[in-house]
């Protein structure tokens, strides 16, 4: 019973959305999908229910200054979204975790891998944001 509930606990967490510290050892960019994507966007980026699909998304695979804010501040579904319900803020990740992640999808697509330096550009540039990515906000994005 014990080692059930050692592992229901925090998998109840990751559904509700609520954010545990992580292990020092997840370091790479397929480890942190892993423990903070895949529950909602599946293993294999193919998206789950009412989530999103991410292998060959025009967000994964497009600037990746959108794909960092996205990540950086959530995403909510609008009228112009392909997105269902709201993709939650990931700020408490580091530039390079976050860039890691992106890293592992980009690279998943064929596509070219993410700097920590685009990631601390579109933090620094968005800090002040306060509310969820719709797709049209994304799509006239500019980051300098």
């Amino acid at each position: 019973m014990k080692r059930l509930l050692a592992w229901a606990v925090p998998g109840l967490a990751l559904l509700c959305g609520c954010r545990q510290e992580l292990p020092a050892k997840l370091q790479t960019g397929e480890d942190l999908y892993m423990a903070n994507c895949a529950v909602c966007h599946n293993t294999r980026g193919e998206g789950l229910m009412m989530y999103p699909a991410l292998a060959h998304s025009q967000w994964v695979d497009g600037p990746p200054e959108r794909l960092a804010a996205i990540i950086l501040d959530g995403m909510q579904r609008g009228s112009d979204s392909d997105v269902a319900g709201v993709m939650p803020s990931w700020k408490t990740l580091s530039d390079v975790q976050i860039a890691a992640v992106m890293s592992y999808l980009r690279q998943r697509d064929g596509k070219p891998p993410a700097s920590s330096v685009e990631v601390s550009r579109v933090r620094l540039e968005t800090q002040a944001r306060n509310s969820y990515w719709t797709a049209g906000d994304l799509r006239t994005l500019k980051i300098h």
